[in-house]
Parts: C-alpha cells; sequence; structure tokens
C-alpha cells in the first residue's frame, strides 16, 4: 500500500499537481486517497528520503521546493567529480552484460519518451538513472556508486526538465557517444565523453 501511495504522491509532485512548497496535511490526504494515516507517512517519509518532501518540526510535510541555482552548481560539481573517473574506470572493466544493460537503457530514452506528464517521462527517468548506475557499477568502486546514488540526481534533473521541457535530443546525442567510447573500452575518451554530458546537461538547466 505504501509503494502505491508513493507513486501516486510522486506523479502529483512531479506533474505539479501538489505544486512547490505545498503543505502535505495527513488528515486531508488520507481521506482524498482513501488510506489510513500509517502507509501515507511511510510513503511522504521516503520521498522525503528522495529530497521532493520536507518535514519540519512543528510545521509537519511539505513539497520541497524546486532546486535553485546554488544547489544544482554543487550537485553538478560533485557529479564532475565523480562521475569522469568512474566512467574512465568502467571503459576498461564493463562486461559484455553491462554493455548490454546500456544499450536497453538508451533505447528507454527516446527523446520524445522525455516529455511529460510524469507517468510518460517516468520512463525515461527510470532509463536515464540506470544508465549511469551501470556506468558507475560497471567502475568496480561501491563506495563512489554509492556517493553517487545518495545525489538523488535524476528526481532533481526529472523536476527541472518537466518545468522547461528542453534538451531531449542534445542528452540523447550525449549518452550515444558516451556509450560509444565504452563499447571502444577508451577511458580517456570515456572521461572526455561523460564531462562534455555532464557540463552540457548542466547548462541547459540551471536557471
Amino acid at each position: 500500500m505504501a509503494s502505491q501511495v508513493r507513486a501516486q504522491l510522486l506523479e502529483r509532485i512531479m506533474d505539479r499537481d501538489l505544486p512547490p512548497g505545498a503543505r502535505l496535511n495527513i488528515d486531508a490526504l488520507a481521506r482524498e486517497m482513501g488510506v489510513s494515516s500509517s502507509p501515507l507517512r511511510e510513503a511522504l517519509a521516503a520521498l522525503a528520503a528522495r529530497g521532493l518532501v520536507r518535514n519540519e518540526a512543528f510545521l509537519g510535510f511539505s513539497v520541497a521546493p524546486m532546486p535553485d541555482a546554488e544547489f544544482l552548481q554543487d550537485m553538478f560539481d560533485t557529479r564532475l567529480r565523480l562521475e569522469p573517473w568512474l566512467a574512465a574506470r568502467a571503459a576498461s572493466r564493463i562486461t559484455r552484460a553491462q554493455l548490454a544493460q546500456l544499450h536497453g537503457a538508451l533505447a528507454g530514452m527516446a527523446p520524445e519518451a522525455r516529455r511529460g506528464p510524469w507517468q510518460r517521462h517516468n520512463a525515461h527517468a527510470t532509463a536515464d538513472e540506470n544508465f549511469h548506475n551501470t556506468i558507475a557499477e560497471a567502475s568496480g568502486n561501491a563506495p563512489a556508486r554509492q556517493s553517487l546514488a545518495a545525489l538523488n540526481a535524476q528526481i532533481h534533473i526529472s523536476r527541472l526538465y518537466l518545468a522547461a521541457q528542453t534538451g531531449a535530443e542534445k542528452t540523447a546525442a550525449e549518452h550515444q557517444r558516451l556509450l560509444a567510447t565504452l563499447e571502444a573500452r577508451d577511458p580517456a575518451a570515456a572521461e572526455a565523453a561523460m564531462i562534455a554530458h555532464l557540463e552540457g546537461s548542466r547548462e541547459r538547466l540551471l536557471p
């Protein structure tokens, strides 16, 4: 039940039916969704862990504000420290099975799939997250992979993209070039391709 409630709330937040800053009254939401407060609280806690909901003392739950320029700059700075290095390591370690996973993820990231609403965009976001996670996994560095996952980068990028709806074609081309460098097992090229992708993404999304 909690996972179903979480999915419904996530869709409403991403589509701005519940806009940034909106108060999330437990009792009112429970009545509206026809559920008890327990799965609702569990769902809200899970969304808070992903940075989509805030839980403030004496105020309760609310929809988190949109990522601002400072947060985005810090997030991309962190990714630029981690992901190019992970891509370079992955280029010399990646398996055929992992390359197949990347091809599968790339197939799920057609530009038209990225456009909203959330029910359609979600498939693209999941494939994008899997693409980057597979590269991190192929690097063989578990702590760095965990650090990357903790950023919840994809969910923040999705919120911004659904608001702006630009750059899908450029993102697809960058992913294709990155995959080509990994198939060529070229660490330097993979590192450069990841840098180009992250810098391009930051340029497209920074307000």
